[in-house]
């Protein structure tokens, strides 16, 4: 029978919402039914033997599969009634509106093709939703809805409907977060479960949802891993996470994959809901298990020295060089400089209240992918580069973050901060050959370069320097590179106070270094 104008305009679509809640809650029950029936199979063991034993754990194996089945077959149910009731939203609305806003000047014409439109666009609804939910009645009344081959596929089909429903390719963190705000809880809770590769990457999805599907994603990618050493960064970063955070706070999974040589990126903290959010790039050498490991302990050391009120980020959303040839160029740095912004803008995207104060960190190799990324797009409040060997710009107003906001800090003994320029390189190799090219490479060189441009510590490449303690005494001149973010040493304490905001205004020319506590002008002396 076909519905009336006035019936479409009532529509009882909360009723469709809440019955789609409703097997969606129906479903985790099932679920956690089904976990149990697995926990009674192992717990037995092998200390239950025999026929009896054998027929039990054939019938509990059977109750498990029909569980998971009916779970399957309900997650995919509460998919179906949430895009149904989605649907009716826009056509109710254009219903009562139909009813109402018939414009006398228009005409009763006017009045009818409005309705006309609205029952048009009503009974298209209802076809496409009686498509997607008769599989689903069929499977229920000859019960094949607790065949698991059956209900997966219910499952994958209304999946596929849900998913189709992503941004389109290349939409922006900000229209990310908005599709995901136009989500109802159904669907969302779908993708996280069914699709965590899709959520888990997606910049501009709320981070805690992030974490959930990550997490999903992580042991799926732990259970596929062929690769030992893969394994073991995998593993590493589940141990992490089962650890949690000694400083109060969640631990967030915000990126886990496979691509290139390994993607990880972690937050001390959830970044939504922090004033100040600190995203840390490792350098050469990084692996996802350092990730886990030494570099997660620096992220975390940098959220303890900031305070609860930030949340401190490891990024490793790139592939850093892993051998010292690959680190004399460029490349690595640069294609992973989109990426570092993208992620930066989902930040901004999907944080709560007023916009939070964001400090990009990059250490080393690290430090050359910030400063692509912040020449290239103002992603970041502030800029801290430490034991940087350049950023590939001549100054640092190149770099889009506001005036007297870029910072560096670099210890007097590490080699990797005052890396000579390829001029001068080029120079000393071809010292012992005649004619004047290597005398015009050395003398052309005033020493302010380093290998990727200008030298940040230089004066006059315009950064704020800040203190660092000299290297430890044992390791050699290398060991100094690495002790940044040591809990307890100045280069830390400073590094916190940029991330908070509270360094202080840029410090001029007249004042004493010292003033602002710790924080040196440009011509200051290490």
């Amino acid at each position: 029978m076909t519905p009336t104008v006035r019936q479409v305009a009532a529509a009882p679509v909360e009723q469709l919402f809440a019955a789609g809640a409703a097997a969606g809650a129906l479903s985790d029950r099932l679920g956690e039914q089904a976990e149990l029936l697995v926990g009674a199979r192992r717990s037995s063991g092998a200390a239950w033997e025999g026929r009896v034993a054998l027929l039990a754990a054939l019938d509990l194996g059977g109750r498990h599969l029909r569980l998971e089945a009916a779970r399957d077959e309900l997650r995919s149910l509460a998919t179906l009634l949430g895009l149904a009731a989605e649907e009716l939203v826009p056509v109710r609305t254009a219903a009562r509106a139909a009813l109402n806003a018939a414009d006398p000047a228009a005409g009763p014409a006017a009045a009818r093709a409005a309705c006309a439109a609205a029952l048009d666009a009503a009974q298209a609804a209802d076809r496409r939703t009686a498509d997607r939910l008769s599989p689903a009645t069929r499977e229920a009344r000859d019960g094949s809805a607790l065949d698991p081959a059956t209900a997966r596929t219910a499952l994958d089909r209304a999946t596929a409907l849900a998913a189709a429903r992503l941004p389109p390719a290349g939409s922006s963190p900000r229209q990310v977060h908005d599709w995901w705000e136009g989500l109802d809880a159904g669907e969302r809770q779908l993708l996280v479960q069914e699709q965590p590769v899709l959520v888990g990457s997606l910049d501009g999805v709320p981070c805690a949802a992030r974490d959930l599907a990550n997490r999903r994603l992580l042991d799926r990618l732990i259970d596929d891993a062929e690769d030992s050493g893969r394994r073991d960064g995998l593993l590493a970063v589940r141990d992490r996470l089962e650890r949690g955070p000694t400083a109060g706070g969640p631990l967030l999974l915000l990126a886990i994959g496979t691509e290139g040589q390994g993607r990880a990126v972690l937050s001390f903290g959830d970044p939504d809901s922090a004033d100040h959010i600190s995203a840390y790039v490792p350098g050469m050498g990084t692996r996802v298990a350092d990730v886990a490991g030494k570099d997660a302990d620096r992220a975390l050391a940098v959220r303890q020295a900031a305070g609860s009120r930030a949340a401190s980020v490891v990024w490793l959303g790139y592939d850093p060089p892993l051998a010292a040839r690959d680190a004399l160029s460029d490349g690595r740095a640069a294609a992973g400089a989109a990426g570092y912004n993208r992620f930066l803008a989902g930040l901004r995207a999907s944080h709560d209240g007023r916009p939070p104060h964001i400090t990009a960190l990059g250490h080393s190799y690290g430090s050359l992918l910030v400063g692509r990324a912040a020449a290239q797009a103002a992603g970041a409040d502030e800029v801290v580069l430490v034991g940087s060997p350049g950023t590939g710009v001549g100054h640092a107003s190149d770099l889009q973050v506001p005036p007297g906001h870029v910072w560096v800090g670099a210890a007097p003994d590490d080699p990797v901060a005052r890396l000579p320029s390829r001029r001068r390189v080029a120079g000393s190799l071809l010292g012992s050959l005649p004619g004047v090219l290597p005398t015009v490479l050395r003398l052309t060189d005033p020493g302010r370069e380093t290998w990727f441009g200008r030298n940040p510590v230089d004066p006059g490449f315009g950064a704020r320097r800040f203190p660092v303690d000299d290297g430890p005494d044992t390791g050699g001149m290398a060991s100094a590179h690495s002790h940044y973010l040591d809990p307890g040493s100045r280069s830390l304490a400073a590094v916190a106070r940029i991330v908070t905001g509270s360094a202080g205004a840029p410090v001029s020319a007249a004042e004493s270094p010292v003033r602002a506590i710790a924080l040196d002008h440009p011509q200051a002396k290490e």
